[in-house]
């Protein structure tokens, strides 16, 4: 323990704790060998000071001879130290308004308290820290539509209520994902110069979007393996020649290209690439009525497209296309962590 750094008092059980460590290391009339009260101080991260003091307390005496004391637990009782300055900050924090309330600097403004000591005051617990996230505002048709599609997944058996267990349901969702990020932070050692990323505009980093489809993993008992549930990952991208010539190819050199995410591209998608990957990599033993579950995104198509419909129903598959309720990303597992772990691998 350094000079001049401060710990909290030891806990009732690492006093006991430390008296059992020194009785098996101090000789048979009771006595601690020279420099026994250093090497514990370091083992319980206190001061020879502290070791000394709670060994006499326990009055260690072999021969029988003195009374000892039967407990080193703290003697504090109740409350100690020094009272808090600011009793009512609790109530306090609840009249200053939200928006003030982002950052320790506006918050001692509002309440005319030093920085220093709201982040005391914090470490203390009295102050607490919340997460505000942005959430989408639902009308009272958006509620109905929720409540009706939980109801939907609940099973009434002999009586017995049981949620679905959604083997037959599929996720379809899409995101964006960018080369790169404006901002993003390097670790480096002290003094280490980092290396400069540069870009004419923001306008130029080259993002592309992404659908994804997965299912809840199973085991797959034609192929005795687990079917981990992930249908597949595609991009809306085409190769083109470029139409002009640059510093970095020539006119005519075939170029991948982002595609504009339209309602005939979406529905490309679903017909070329998501419904064939259903069908070879769904386990053999499973049903066939397979949902394909859709947010209410304006490119998607209606659960009802001719062609859509008669892809679904090719080699007696039985899919459908189902969407979702509106502004409920929460039902699609996709937006609850798929695809941040997505973008958490391209990171790496």
């Amino acid at each position: 323990m350094r000079k001049g750094q401060r710990k909290k008092n030891l806990t009732d059980n690492e006093c006991i704790n430390l008296v059992q460590h020194l009785l098996t290391r101090c000789t048979p009339k009771g006595k601690l060998p020279k420099g026994v009260s250093d090497e514990v101080a370091k083992l319980f991260d206190c001061t020879p000071t502290t070791v000394r003091r709670v060994w006499r307390r326990a009055a260690f005496d072999p021969p029988g001879t003195k009374a000892i004391c039967r407990s080193v637990h703290q003697r504090k009782k109740g409350q100690s130290g020094r009272k808090l300055m600011h009793a009512d900050l609790a109530q306090r924090i609840q009249q200053v308004p939200q928006s003030r309330r982002y950052c320790f600097r506006s918050l001692a403004h509002a309440l005319s308290i030093p920085k220093s000591t709201l982040h005391c005051y914090f470490k203390r617990g009295i102050i607490a820290k919340y997460s505000s996230v942005v959430k989408p505002s639902l009308t009272d048709s958006n509620k109905v539509c929720r409540l009706k599609w939980a109801m939907d997944h609940v099973q009434d058996i002999d009586g017995a209520k049981f949620f679905d267990d959604m083997y037959d349901t599929v996720h379809v969702d899409e995101k964006w994902f960018f080369m790169t990020r404006l901002q993003k932070k390097v670790y480096g050692a002290p003094g280490e110069k980092i290396k400069q990323r540069s870009c004419k505009s923001k306008r130029h980093l080259l993002k592309v979007m992404f659908p994804s489809a997965v299912a809840r993993p199973r085991w797959d008992e034609a192929k005795q393996e687990w079917f981990d549930g992930k249908v597949g990952t595609w991009h809306f991208t085409e190769i083109v020649p470029a139409q002009r010539r640059s510093r970095r190819r020539d006119a005519g050199t075939l170029v991948m290209k982002t595609v504009p995410v339209t309602r005939d591209a979406y529905r490309a998608m679903l017909v070329d690439n998501v419904i064939p990957a259903i069908r070879s990599k769904w386990p053999a033993d499973e049903t066939k009525r397979v949902k394909i579950q859709q947010d209410n995104a304006r490119p998607h198509v209606h659960p009802l497209d001719a062609n859509v419909i008669a892809a679904c129903k090719e080699e007696c598959w039985e899919m459908q296309i189902v969407c979702q309720p509106p502004n409920s990303p929460d039902m699609n597992v996709l937006d609850l962590g798929f695809f941040r772990a997505i973008q958490t691998l391209q990171a790496e």
